[in-house]
C-alpha cells in the first residue's frame, strides 16, 4: 500500500495519531518527503524525536506535534497524503476522520487508512469483552463504501492476515506476560496476568474469526484536471 503512494520530492505528509511514528520514519527514510506526525501521548512524540535526530541528525524534515488530531492546524494549502493507521478515533471515529481528509487534502491528494471490520456477526459475548457494541464497526466492503460516500475514490484495499493477527496478539499476550514475570513486586501483577489471559482466550475463541483490519487507500477528486 505504500509503494502506491505517488511520493513526488517534499511532497507534506500527515501521520495522524502516529503514536512513536515509526511508519512515518520508515517512510521519510525511504523518499525525499516531509512528514507530520501528530499524537496526545508526550512520551511517545519524545521517543520518536529522540530516535529521529540519533539516526538523521541534520535531517529537518520531520515535525512532531504533541496535540490532538482534532485541534491539530492544517497547514494553508494542505498535505499532500495523510496516514492514518488504526487511529480515526482520534479525529473522532472512522467517518470524521474521512470528512476531515477530505478537507485537509490538496486536490488530487491521498489517504491511507487503516481500520477495524467484522468479518462476521460478533456475539453478545465477545462484544463484552471488547467493551464494544456491533455499530462500532462495520464490514470490510462498507468501510471501502463510506470513503466512497465521503467522495472518494478507492485506488487500493487489502486485509491483514490470519496470521498477521496471530503475530500481533501473540506478541501483545507474550510482553504482558513477560512484564507480570520480571515485576513479583508490582501489585497490579495479577489483575494483568488474568486479564490478559482472558482477552488472548477471547481472541482465540471469537476474534480470529470475527474481527478484521482493512487498510484503504482513497484518492481526492482533482477538478483541476
Amino acid at each position: 500500500m505504500l509503494r502506491s503512494l505517488r511520493l513526488t520530492p517534499d511532497a507534506l505528509v500527515l501521520d495522524a495519531g502516529c503514536g512513536k511514528a515509526a511508519l512515518l520514519r520508515d517512510l521519510l527514510t525511504l523518499a525525499p518527503v516531509r512528514g507530520v506526525g501528530v499524537d496526545i501521548n508526550p512520551s511517545f512524540i519524545a521517543e520518536a524525536k529522540q530516535e529521529w535526530l540519533a539516526q538523521h541528525p541534520a535531517d529537518t524534515r520531520l515535525t512532531l506535534i504533541d496535540e490532538p488530531v482534532e485541534q491539530h492546524a492544517c497547514p494553508a494549502d494542505g498535505y499532500d497524503t495523510i496516514l492514518c493507521i488504526g487511529s480515526s478515533h482520534a479525529f473522532g471515529g472512522f467517518d470524521v476522520c474521512l470528512e476531515t481528509s477530505m478537507k485537509w487534502l490538496k486536490p488530487g491528494g491521498l489517504l491511507l487508512v487503516g481500520e477495524g471490520y467484522w468479518k462476521q456477526p460478533p456475539s453478545a459475548a465477545y462484544l463484552a469483552v471488547l467493551g464494544a457494541t456491533q455499530d462500532e464497526l462495520r464490514s470490510h466492503a462498507e468501510n471501502a463504501a463510506r470513503g466512497v460516500a465521503q467522495g472518494f475514490a478507492v485506488l487500493r484495499s487489502a486485509t491483514s492476515s490470519d496470521d498477521e493477527w496471530d503475530e500481533y496478539e501473540g506478541m501483545y499476550c507474550h510482553a504482558v506476560m513477560r512484564y507480570v514475570a520480571s515485576h513479583p513486586g508490582d501489585p497490579d501483577v495479577a489483575g494483568f496476568r488474568q486479564r490478559i489471559q482472558h482477552w488472548h482466550a477471547a481472541y482465540l475463541q471469537w476474534g480470529r474469526a470475527t474481527l478484521g483490519f482493512g487498510y484503504y487507500l482513497f484518492e481526492k477528486p482533482d477538478d483541476r484536471a
